[in-house]
């Protein structure tokens, strides 16, 4: 390390200047003046009071997670912090599948998972997508945990379907 990169060092630590702010540590307001000069589309797209209130967080967190990289983070923390315990549960009309309703026999045959967490999950180039994992028993099957993608959530019915199949929720991991 030469004696200017040693000095620069010093100099920033020395002025109180961060090098890296985390947006776990930021607050909303400054999640939203993050959103705003980093997506110089949300304020045409988003007819919005610009309030650091729930209903404005909701709606720039869905808006921003539908990106990749930094925004998808600023948005998936504007969503956890508008969420109570911030415990994400993907939108009402939240559909990745055509089977919306399990049959009979999915209702019973159907494996546990227990506990679960869901997670919006996001990596590289890829858009994000719902990961559903936990704890799976089943009579006829060893208990195993798995990580599987979520293609519907069934709130009443408290089942998910998984590009694995149907699954029924247990008891939800704290957030």
């Amino acid at each position: 390390m030469g004696t200017m990169t040693l000095a620069l060092r010093r100099r920033s630590s020395s002025l109180g200047v961060p090098r890296r702010v985390s947006i776990e540590a930021m607050d909303r307001e400054s999640l939203i003046c993050e959103a705003i000069l980093r997506d110089e589309d949300i304020e045409r797209a988003l007819d919005i009071d610009w309030v650091a209130d729930d209903e404005t967080c909701l709606r720039v967190g869905w808006w921003l997670v539908k990106h990749t990289g930094t925004l998808f983070h600023v948005g998936r923390r504007l969503l956890e912090l508008s969420t109570p315990g911030g415990a994400l549960l993907p939108p009402p009309e939240y559909r990745m599948c055509r089977e919306t309703e399990p049959t009979e026999e999915e209702l019973f045959s159907a494996p546990m998972l227990q506990p679960w967490s869901l997670i919006l999950f996001q990596t590289g180039s890829r858009p994000a997508v719902w990961r559903l994992g936990g704890s799976v028993y089943h009579p006829d099957h060893e208990c195993c945990w798995i990580w599987t993608k979520l293609l519907f959530l069934h709130r009443e019915k408290r089942m998910a379907r998984t590009d694995e199949g149907w699954v029924r929720l247990g008891k939800r991991m704290s957030a």
